[in-house]
């Protein structure tokens, strides 16, 4: 499979520390099954994170394990799947990291429409304020409304292709955006494009027909 978008530096290393949330993660390490180039430079941030923890002193903890796996729960609770992860599914043309999410093959899945053209998979029950975690099935000749992003926003194309005013993106390309990017993507192939999302926040819709649609896409 040939990529030609990667994830940024900053990216890799969140991840790299554990610090970004399930559903990004997921997107990560998607595209980290198929590209090699990413896969190097992660390899690199483990390293190097590892070299530098190396260098700190112990320190005394002021809260036992149990306690600190706790807190941990609580935090990440927002950011938690809706589905039970299965580690052993594995479908067709689906990245084993997303798979484990789903209850069925990409075909099979109970997509629910949500405008002319587009139809989503919802994978977290957190409500739109705090950004998204979804599978979405675009038409052939969909063009979504122009956005932008308050914080980072990860899309991994899963099958298909669409173009924006960043580039083209085919499956395995991921979009590593932050609030500096304003798109339009369009689907520009006869066949669907399946994208995986995640967001911490809602995106902001430059017209009045995406400010409108928006409660509703849950975007």
């Amino acid at each position: 499979m040939s990529v030609s978008h990667h994830l940024t530096d900053e990216t890799l290393q969140d991840y790299s520390v554990g610090s970004l949330s399930v559903a990004m993660e997921t997107l990560v390490a998607c595209h980290l099954t198929v590209c090699q180039h990413c896969r190097d430079r992660a390899t690199l941030a483990d390293q190097i994170g590892g070299e530098m923890f190396d260098q700190f002193e112990a320190a005394p903890m002021a809260q036992t394990p149990e306690q600190l796996l706790k807190q941990a729960s609580l935090l990440s609770g927002s950011h938690a799947p809706k589905v039970t992860p299965q580690p052993k599914r594995s479908f067709k043309d689906v990245p084993r990291p997303l798979a484990q999410f789903l209850p069925a093959e990409l075909d099979e899945l109970d997509w629910r429409r949500i405008a002319p053209g587009i139809k989503q998979i919802n994978l977290s029950e957190q409500h739109r304020r705090m950004g998204a975690f979804k599978l979405l099935h675009l038409a052939p000749g969909v063009v979504l409304s122009a956005h932008s992003h308050n914080d980072r926003e990860l899309t991994y194309v899963v099958k298909g292709s669409y173009q924006d005013e960043i580039g083209r993106f085919k499956a395995g390309d991921i979009a590593d955006l932050d609030g500096e990017v304003a798109h339009q993507p369009v689907v520009d192939t006869d066949e669907p494009c399946i994208a995986l999302i995640a967001s911490h926040s809602p995106v902001k819709y430059n017209g009045l027909f995406g400010k409108i649609m928006q409660p509703f896409v849950g975007i």
